[in-house]
């Protein structure tokens, strides 16, 4: 099973991290826990930096101080003096994954609000998921916990947040609500339109889309059809946040967004979750999937509520979830007409909302899901990496280049050749160390 594991101190975001179980050896056993070598040198992998750049096929890796310090083809890359050294030949590295429209409001509810969120933080990370970027949460708490990651202490992945979602009801309110946010130190705004009468007037998101660009702040958008996501582009929007679902996308929509530098993040498996559970799906027998509700009590107790009959007989009358089947089929249509015309698509699955958006598992499931839309392994990665890091706007992770965290994933079979090799997980690292894997 996946090992949860304890991150219990950071040098800025991320430091130190305690790997409390053991692990199954590596073809190289990784440090021992609390080990700290000064350099530490992955060897003789297959790279795929998270760039888009063909993967570089016998490489090396080196970590010092919790980041990329040297990465490269293996004849390119001097290790240093008193490195350790790892041979992960016959593997593939990957950058850690970015989920860039998560939440954190899948906890115990038994629990204290900082312990949901830190145990849901321990189980993107134990799933491969380094970096998450929550879309609309409780606000506070998940605010604190960011602040922790910056001033020196980490249990789980990285965090950035947005607060609570903001659908104002007038301009001042909507003035008022940006002034509240920024105050409070969020990393990004999200709203939402959709089509419906209860949505803010065009006045009142233009209000708020400028307010929050005055005070720094960037703005995600939740949508599902085309004339809001256009709407929302004339006042300015930053990011859409769910796929356009009710029509094709033409020419001139793929231009807007190359345009204005607006990212797309698809949430494929945000609409697969409505219906799926119209019957048991197959995934909940899948070793990958188990390994999180093992390790996860709020999981267990998902799993038996969707296994009922009874909500999986509603799920079949429901009107909504049928619905839901064709637009993910437009969504789909509409992924790989962006990707195709160069718009930024960055990975994000809309889980930790509400029953059956797994944290961690779906991200895995919606890389598949991309693929399946007729992305490349290669196009879906670097949406999940490095395209993923450009659209969120987050400059230490993404890739491994020099510089940047030392965040990465080592897996025993090559996700180009089938990408559900992702989930082929041998070791997880974080800021340069070793926090889990098999």
């Amino acid at each position: 099973m996946i090992r949860v594991s304890r991150l219990v101190s950071a040098a800025p975001f991320v430091g130190a991290l305690l790997y409390l179980t053991a692990c199954s050896p590596a073809p190289s056993e990784p440090p021992a826990a609390g080990v700290t070598p000064a350099s530490i040198a992955l060897t003789g992998a297959r790279l795929i930096d998270g760039t888009g750049r063909a993967p570089i096929e016998r490489s090396t890796v080196i970590l010092t101080d919790g980041r990329v310090s040297a990465v490269g083809a293996a004849d390119t890359v001097d290790i240093p003096p008193g490195a350790e050294r790892l041979d992960v030949s016959g593997m593939t590295i990957i950058p850690g994954l970015i989920n860039a429209h998560a939440h954190l409001n899948n906890g115990d509810p038994a629990a204290p609000a900082r312990e949901q969120l830190l145990s849901q933080l321990r189980l993107y990370a134990d799933y491969g998921v380094t970096t998450v970027y929550s879309l609309g949460d409780d606000g506070d708490t998940s605010i604190a916990a960011r602040n922790e990651q910056a001033g020196g202490a980490l249990d789980g992945a990285r965090l950035f947040v947005s607060g609570v979602g903001v659908t104002p009801a007038t301009v001042q309110e909507a003035r008022q609500t940006i002034d509240g946010h920024a105050d409070s130190g969020v990393d990004i705004i999200k709203t939402r339109l959709e089509g419906n009468p209860n949505d803010m007037a065009p006045e009142v998101y233009q209000a708020l889309i400028a307010r929050a660009h005055e005070r720094g702040l960037r703005v995600a958008a939740h949508i599902f059809y085309l004339d809001d996501a256009n709407a929302l582009i004339d006042a300015g929007v930053d990011i859409l946040a769910h796929s356009v679902r009710d029509q094709d996308v033409d020419q001139g929509f793929i231009d807007r967004l190359n345009a204005r530098g607006i990212g797309y993040i698809p949430t494929l498996t945000r609409d697969l979750s409505v219906f799926v559970y119209e019957a048991t799906p197959a995934f909940f027998e899948d070793p990958f999937f188990l390994r999180g509700v093992e390790s996860f009590a709020p999981n267990r107790a998902q799993v038996d509520q969707l296994r009922d009959p009874e909500l999986q007989a509603r799920t079949r009358a429901s009107a909504q979830a049928q619905a839901i089947k064709p637009a993910l089929e437009q969504a789909n249509r509409n992924l790989k007409r962006l990707a195709d015309g160069g718009v930024a698509i960055a990975m994000g699955t809309d889980s930790g909302t509400s029953l059956g958006r797994w944290q961690g598992y779906f991200e895995h499931y919606e890389l598949a899901m991309m693929v399946d839309a007729g992305l490349t392994p290669m196009q879906a990665l670097v949406a999940a990496t490095g395209d993923a890091a450009r659209v969120m706007r987050l400059d230490e992770v993404g890739t491994l280049e020099a510089g940047k965290w030392g965040d990465l994933l080592v897996l025993d079979a090559n996700p180009l050749d089938d990408i559900r090799n992702t989930r082929r997980i041998d070791s997880i690292w974080m800021a340069g160390r070793h926090i889990g894997g098999e």
